[in-house]
């Protein structure tokens, strides 16, 4: 079943690859290459799964701790007004804001 074929044949043509060593490689192939997009819809996408994870992580610690009796919280230096300041960035501006007058 062996048929011998010409180049020609084919309306297409394969590269020449090595993968050996890439300075054998057709160099002319890598001009041709778009340029990698910055933002866009991916990236967007990418950093409001990354946020609610982030939420959803903050959620199971604010109620694992809020189940906690003040006792537990007492042994592990909290008590229930921390929960605002562990939790929420924007409680945390008068502590930054006192870091930064030393």
């Amino acid at each position: 079943m062996n048929t011998a074929t010409a180049d020609n044949h084919f309306s297409f043509s394969l590269p020449s690859l090595s993968y050996i060593d890439t300075s054998l490689e057709d160099q002319n192939r890598y001009d041709e290459a778009r340029p990698a997009r910055s933002g866009g819809f991916a990236e967007w996408l990418a950093g409001r799964i990354s946020d609610i994870r982030t939420w959803n992580a903050d959620r199971r610690a604010l109620n694992e701790l809020s189940m906690m009796s003040e006792r537990e919280l007492m042994d592990i230096g909290l008590n229930r007004g921390d929960f605002i300041r562990m939790f929420d960035d924007t409680a945390n501006t008068d502590l930054r804001a006192r870091g930064t007058h030393r």
